[in-house]
């Protein structure tokens, strides 16, 4: 009897210390290492600021070692250093009992930089004196805007009316951190010009939700309790728009728009866009909507591309189902445009001092008190094969005699301090020689024409990619005063 109780204690024992074996080996297996990383951003607002984001699995706690002496213990911290240098930044990620923890490290910069600074700006609608300025800045502490008629603000976006009409030089000026050097930026605004509201025929995504509320026609029924709702196949591609008819385009200048009651996120990131393709394949970004809009009224903001389309449209975010309440196109309709020739781009030399040259955003002025005198400006243009046509015309001003305003286009680049002389064909030729008008008046680049190789309406054709310099060189040995009107290089 004594044998069997014996036997079966040891039975017993021995499973009891197998078991405990296999509890203690399955528990050491299950035990799971926390994993971390992280990742990091510096403000653009405050250079000593960071912005740390971790993405921690498996732990229990985590805790952040700076560098610079200071801890903490929240996911995703901002944190402020005190002063420039170099700094190992550590985050530990603590799991359960009996795992190792995640230990990962990297080294940041704090340094200082210098503030940049750009803005842009657009005309009251019930207003066209005031307009509403809007900057865009790295690094700022503080601003100064001179507006060019002896008013100054330090508001970050100030409103400014002026009181006459015109073109006025707008400075904004940037001060940074000590030690920094302030950034200054300088554009010439234009004062009084009336905006137009653009209506065209609505496009958009076909249905809506329910495929009775919230359809395209919302966005532009004036009522900002009404708005678009993409059904779910057009969630991240639903868009909102018009068309402004064949022959027609559009240059923009300003935009208002307004979110649905409540959704005002749903518009974070959406586009507006112009486009000249039917497919609205082929299209350039105007703007982009990078902070969430009020709810309940429009939000203005000022377009800055030049580009002329016929059709202009508002594309959602993705996930965003197009919940925009209403839009407000402003601007000319048939502008003149350009096309090849960029009216900010013109490089002047000087021949012989007494010319003044004044250039506009669609005209080009030439005036001399004469004696030989003379000057050049130029710019590079790239053409691809196809066919382009140069239109404008010559404004004579005053002219008396022995007058040129010539028009060229050429291989050969213009030097300063030298007579422009490219051996090469003139497109136009204005002179007083060759029986150029001479009487007050306005003419077209053609009956201007005396001895150039102007072709019939200014066609050219090209068939392969060129690049050249469109130059216009001019001058007299008497006063004199002529301008060039809406000259313009566009492909058909």
């Amino acid at each position: 009897m004594k044998n069997y109780i014996k036997y079966g204690f040891f039975l017993a024992s021995l499973a009891f210390m197998l078991f405990s074996s296999c509890d203690e080996d399955d528990t050491m297996e299950h035990v799971v290492d926390p994993k971390a990383e992280f990742t990091y951003a510096i403000s653009e607002l405050n250079p000593f600021e960071v912005e740390f984001t971790s993405n921690v699995r498996d732990r229990k706690s985590i805790i952040w070692d700076f560098g610079d002496g200071t801890t903490e213990t929240v996911y995703h911290p901002n944190h402020v250093y005190a002063e420039e240098g170099v700094y190992t930044v550590t985050l530990t990620a603590y799991g359960e009992e009996g795992s190792t923890p995640a230990v990962v490290e990297q080294i940041i910069t704090i340094e200082l930089f210098d503030p940049t600074a750009t803005f842009t700006y657009s005309t009251s609608t019930s207003n066209p004196l005031q307009l509403n300025f809007t900057s865009s800045t790295t690094y700022a502490t503080s601003f100064a805007w001179d507006f060019g008629d002896g008013t100054i603000s330090t508001e970050e976006n100030p409103t400014h009316v002026y009181e006459a009409s015109g073109q006025y030089e707008v400075t904004l000026t940037v001060n940074g951190f000590p030690d920094t050097t302030p950034a200054v930026v300088t554009q010439t605004v234009n004062a009084g010009e009336v905006q137009n509201l653009l209506q065209g025929t609505i496009i958009g995504h076909p249905g809506s939700w329910d495929g009775v509320n919230g359809l395209i026609g919302d966005a532009f029924d004036g009522d900002l309790s009404t708005f678009v709702d993409a059904p779910s196949e057009y969630a991240s591609s639903g868009y909102v728009g018009y068309d402004y008819g064949e022959g027609n385009k559009v240059r923009l200048s300003l935009i208002k728009y307004a979110p649905r009651d409540g959704f005002g996120s749903r518009m974070v990131n959406a586009e507006l866009r112009g486009s000249n393709d039917p497919t609205l394949t082929d299209y350039d970004v105007l703007y982009t909507i990078t902070e969430e809009p009020t709810s309940g009224t429009l939000t203005e903001a000022g377009i800055t591309e030049t580009g002329t389309y016929r059709y202009v449209y508002y594309v959602t975010p993705p996930d965003g189902y197009c919940n925009v309440a209403e839009l407000e196109f402003y601007g000319e309709l048939n502008p003149f445009d350009s096309g090849l020739i960029d009216m900010s781009a013109w490089i002047e030399h000087v021949a012989s001092p007494g010319v003044t040259v004044d250039i506009s955003s669609n005209t080009i002025n030439f005036s001399g008190i004469g004696g030989w005198s003379g000057s050049h400006i130029y710019q590079e243009v790239s053409v691809e094969a196809g066919t382009y046509q140069l239109s404008g015309t010559i404004t004579v001003n005053s002219v008396i005699d022995e007058t040129w305003a010539e028009l060229i286009f050429s291989d050969i680049e213009p030097q300063n301090g030298q007579d422009y002389t490219p051996g090469v064909p003139y497109q136009v030729i204005y002179s007083t020689w060759n029986g150029s008008p001479t009487d007050a008046g306005t003419y077209s680049l053609g009956d201007a024409n005396a001895g150039g190789e102007y072709p019939v309406d200014g066609i050219y054709t090209f068939d392969a990619p060129e690049t050249f310099y469109i130059v216009i060189k001019s001058g007299s040995n008497q006063p004199y005063d002529l301008t060039y009107n809406n000259l313009a290089f566009v492909q058909l």
